[in-house]
């Protein structure tokens, strides 16, 4: 049977969560996601219902995703991208893989859920990449790590030298390379850090400042840290700060904080009285910030430079195309990767794994990233021929090697002083 919902999963702060936020961005806004949730969730209990019906009678499937299964994270945007890859499979003439969904706690083995017949396992969001990568090597699995954009990759290479596990999405390193690339493009080369220390993308401020100077720019800080931490609710901290730019001029400040947060109005306020040492317009405000969280960002009276799009693949604008029309609205990364990851499912059971050169089983190991990416019934055609593949990732650019996750374009947009 073929199962086309995500089962419930979180995804942690430090890998940027995306629906959760949502929920707070106005009534109308409240009112699309909790329309999505409900039909999520409707699909995930006829999924349910599905499996307890023909478990049964039938056998496991050879496709397995986990889930980490409290519930509260289910990800309506995920699912959405997740039945429109199906949606497209079935364009293609075939049927898509049957799966078999099993939800765990977060840091659990799923080893041993598991049947022997298993070849691709689609992990949780943000798993544990240890644990996942064991189990890879200890099976011959071929993992999809369908949100995987944290600090965690970075020991992909130590974890997988047989490359088994397959990111789906490019790192959020990359966001923050495409700030930086942009300011520098704008002549901005002096720029001073301030961090909300209670704000989630404050853990993103030092990886800033190692991209920033990894490039020639200064940060300039009269603290011991180049990341000027700021309590809000510390007036002396503030006053310190405010004096700090003054006396430093820099170009811009760059601030890790929400645009509507304590900390935020207090800067406008300093920068609107020009307390800090030049013309309020002179200054630019960089938003540390995830895409999502500065959708509804206002004009001031600076310039401001904000992340637009998260790095994504080049299939990204037909697949946004899709999706708006089938369901009304602009999609996230995540549904981006939830339709990238069907796809990917379905091209891997068309025909049997295929051998690695230590002669074991490589269920994904048709993936080659030195072929021209192609569109999806191209690919199925190549596979059904024995040919290795490399499709066109609306996610990312798929381009899966070992050790590696894949690459993306992200975007900016350059909001003028009103």
């Amino acid at each position: 049977m073929t199962h086309s919902s995500e089962a419930p999963s979180k995804v942690p702060a430090s890998d940027q969560p995306l629906a959760m936020s949502r929920l707070k961005e106005g009534l109308a806004g409240q009112f699309r996601v909790a329309r999505s949730l409900q039909s999520g969730f409707v699909l995930l209990a006829t999924l349910i219902g599905c499996q307890a019906l023909s478990a049964s009678a039938s056998p496991r499937s050879t496709v397995v995703a986990i889930a980490h299964g409290d519930g509260a994270g289910m990800s309506a945007e995920f699912m959405g991208g997740f039945a429109l890859g199906l949606d497209q499979v079935r364009a293609c003439g075939v049927d898509p893989a049957s799966v078999d969904w099993l939800s765990i706690a977060p840091g659990d083995d799923p080893s041993a859920l598991l049947g022997q017949q298993v070849s691709v396992l689609v992990a949780p969001f943000s798993a544990d990449l240890a644990i996942y990568s064991q189990l890879a090597s200890q099976r011959k699995l071929g993992v999809l790590l369908p949100y995987q954009r944290g600090e965690s990759l970075e020991s992909l290479a130590e974890l997988d030298p047989e490359g088994r596990l397959h990111p789906v999405v490019p790192p959020y390193q990359q966001d923050l390379n495409q700030l930086v690339d942009d300011l520098l493009d704008q002549g901005i080369r002096r720029v001073m850090l301030v961090a909300d220390p209670t704000d989630r993308s404050a853990d993103q401020a030092e990886r800033f400042v190692s991209a920033f100077q990894g490039e020639g720019g200064i940060v300039d800080s009269y603290e011991p840290s180049l990341v000027q931490t700021v309590n809000p609710g510390d007036a002396a901290a503030l006053e310190r700060l405010v004096n700090d730019v003054a006396w430093k001029g820099p170009q811009a400040i760059v601030l890790a904080a929400a645009h509507n947060s304590a900390l935020a109005e207090q800067l406008d306020q300093a920068q609107s009285s020009g307390r800090f040492g030049q013309r309020p317009e002179a200054l630019l405000r960089v938003w540390l910030l995830p895409h999502h969280r500065v959708q509804d960002l206002s004009e001031r009276s600076w310039p401001q430079l904000i992340l637009d799009q998260p790095a994504h693949g080049p299939g990204w604008a037909d697949f946004a195309s899709i999706y708006r029309r089938s369901r009304g609205e602009q999609p996230t990364l995540l549904a981006g990767s939830g339709f990238d990851t069907a796809r990917l499912m379905a091209l891997s059971s068309l025909t049997p794994p295929p051998v690695s050169t230590e002669g074991t089983r490589d269920p994904l190991g048709w993936l080659d990233p030195d072929q021209e990416p192609k569109p999806l019934c191209e690919a199925i055609e190549d596979r059904l021929s024995g040919k290795p593949v490399r499709l066109i990732g609306a996610a990312s650019d798929l381009m899966q090697r070992p050790g590696q996750p894949p690459s993306g374009q992200a975007t900016t947009r350059r909001i003028p002083g009103r």
